[in-house]
């Protein structure tokens, strides 16, 4: 006998596959609101390297339900290589990274039930760097929250050659492990060469950035949040930068506001403005 309260329902989740680079299937989750009709305002979930549309303990999941009991449909899918695609992360390079994230953005525009003037990314990490490199190229973002994201890869590199992080390994000449995933020699070489700020003119003057970062991270550090406060404070519409003390590169659940943070400023970015 099961005895207690039964909550209603507030989403639907409904699977979903893609093909990205014309040849590799992967797969993803659309959580879509109950108690609102459509259509909805939207977030692309976009995770970190080696992680998935899961996220670090569930990360991604629970933002998903936290933003649809808002109104909010959100979107997560796996990387080329990651979770259920196809791939390994060997097979792939920083630029095939760019063009399949520009091709998830194009299938969350092209589904019926998603307002298109009310689209926002929410990127964690590499997802974060990749938001920033794919920005210029794609139309009617409204917004965009990161966690994290690399912004010049020499500072990484500069940084990683002062205080190594455990994360990251290199043997030899070509074998790069990240978090005991072995990566592209090709996607690391890149990697190390971007620079978002060279991006900054071809930013849409009236984007709403969200910028999160903990102190503690000694993957890609807080000096990564100063260079892009620095560079686009006074050349986009509205940039929030906020820090966690204590907090290192994964996304926290737990202990700070972070989540609540990203939730409230998404419903005030896709829903409370006009």
């Amino acid at each position: 006998m099961i005895t207690g309260a039964v909550l209603k329902k507030h989403e639907r989740r409904t699977m979903f596959s893609l093909t990205l680079l014309n040849k590799f299937t992967t797969f993803g989750i659309l959580h879509a609101p109950l108690h609102v009709n459509p259509p909805h305002p939207t977030v692309v979930l976009l995770h970190g390297l080696a992680s998935d549309k899961i996220g670090s303990k569930r990360s991604h999941v629970k933002l998903a339900h936290a933003l649809t009991q808002l109104g909010i449909a959100a979107l997560r899918v796996d990387l080329l290589g990651h979770g259920d695609c196809e791939g390994q992360l060997t097979d792939f390079s920083l630029e095939d990274y760019k063009v399949s994230t520009r091709e998830i953005i194009e299938y969350a525009h092209s589904l019926p039930h998603l307002d298109r003037e009310n689209l926002a990314i929410f990127g964690s990490s590499l997802g974060a760097t990749l938001t920033l490199l794919t920005l210029p190229s794609i139309d009617k973002i409204k917004a965009i929250a990161l966690w994290a994201p690399t912004i010049s890869g020499e500072l990484m590199s500069i940084e990683l050659q002062k205080q190594p992080s455990e994360v990251i390994s290199i043997h030899g000449n070509s074998e790069i492990i990240y978090s005991g995933v072995p990566l592209n020699p090709i996607f690391y070489s890149q990697f190390l060469k971007l620079d978002i700020l060279k991006e900054q003119p071809f930013f849409p003057k009236n984007l709403s950035v969200l910028y999160m970062q903990g102190e503690k991270d000694c993957l890609v550090s807080v000096n990564h949040q100063k260079l892009f406060a620095q560079a686009f404070k006074n050349k986009l519409k509205k940039l929030t930068i906020l820090t966690y003390p204590n907090v290192d590169h994964t996304f926290p659940l737990l202990d700070t506001s972070a989540l609540s943070d990203l939730t409230q400023w998404l419903k005030n970015e896709l829903i409370s403005r006009e």
